[in-house]
This record gives C-alpha cells, structure tokens and sequence, in this order.
C-alpha cells in the first residue's frame, strides 16, 4: 500500500524562499519537494524575488593595502642587523643544529626506561588510556629510528651543500680559466683579414 502524501506547507516554503539565503535546492530537501515544484510555485503566485527580504551583511569599509602589509612588513624588520644569511652561514647553523637534536636523541634513547615509567605514572588509569599509548608511541624505537633517519638525511645535505666542488667541477673551472686568459691553449680568434695593395 503507498504512503499517503503529507500536505505542503506553501506559506513555510515561500518564507523561506524570500526571507532565507538558503538555495532553492537545500529548501526543497528539507520540505521534502522538488526544487522544480519550488520554482513553478514561485513563478506561479508571483512571489518577491529571492533573498529580498533576507538580513543583509552590513558593508564593512575595504582595507587598505598599505594596513594588510604593515604587519608582516614590521615581522620582517624584527630581524636583528647582524643576522648572516649568506649559504655559508645557513649551512653552518643546520650542521650545528642537526648535531644538537642527535645529542637530543642520544640522552632520549639512553634514558628509555625512565621516560617510558614516568609516562606510565603520569597517565595511569581508565581514561588516560589513549593519551598513554600516544605518548608512547612517540618515544618508540620505530620513531626514535625515523627520527635517527631523517637527521642523518639532514647532515648528510648540508654536508653535500658545504663540500668543495667535485674533481670535474674543478677540471672544467680551471680548463675555462685557461681558454679564457689567452695562452697557447686559448680559443682562436677567426683569421685576419688583411688587404694590403701596393
């Protein structure tokens, strides 16, 4: 047996049709009515234009570029005068810093036991459970051993970065700066053309 079609709320939907923002599509669904019939229905009874009636946003007034910028541009002058960003430098400071988080993991890996004690102390009970695991987790062997990875991936580029050129880099250099200073294995100049009629 079919179900028996509850009746349409018209007066509901045209409120919603010319009060709301709400597109036509979501109003049908939640009346439970194609958005064709909502149309029709509008055309019909001549209902006011969508959104007429709908509580407009007040106009804020536009910002000026100068004002979004002026933030990040003070951000920026915040760096100390004597910061050195030249390649040397920020290769140094990386090294230095790779080196200071694998001490990091030294003191981490040979104090285990005592971190793993002090998280089981620290979120004992029912409902520290997942924190517990979480934390765990994060001091693991497979973590501290991404970690061991990943700093070593990191040393390894700032080392490549701070070597001197490789053995061909530095034949070509120099086979350049031979041509170029016009010795006996310089590049020929095209021939001179000389007319001389006596």
């Amino acid at each position: 047996m079919a179900k028996a079609k509850k009746p349409i709320d018209w007066a509901a939907v045209e409120r919603e049709y010319c009060k709301t923002d709400q597109s036509i599509r979501e109003i049908a669904r939640w009346y439970g009515i194609s958005d064709k019939a909502i149309r029709l229905r509008a055309k019909e009874k001549k209902w006011p234009p969508r959104g007429e009636g709908a509580p407009q946003a007040t106009p804020q007034a536009a910002q000026s570029i100068s004002d979004a910028v002026e933030p990040i541009v003070e951000r920026i002058r915040t760096l100390p005068a004597d910061f050195d960003a030249s390649p040397e430098a920020i290769i140094g400071r990386g090294q230095k810093l790779a080196v200071r988080m694998l001490d990091e993991l030294e003191a981490d890996t040979a104090n285990i036991g005592e971190i793993e004690e002090a998280i089981e102390e620290a979120n004992s009970g029912k409902n520290a459970a997942r924190r517990r695991d979480a934390m765990l987790k994060a001091v693991s062997l497979s973590s501290r051993a991404g970690t061991l990875k990943n700093l070593a991936l990191a040393a390894k580029t700032f080392a490549e970065a701070s070597a001197p050129d490789g053995k061909k880099k530095q034949r070509q250099a120099a086979a350049d700066q031979t041509a170029s200073s016009g010795g006996k294995f310089a590049q020929r100049s095209g021939p001179r053309l000389v007319a001389s009629n006596p």
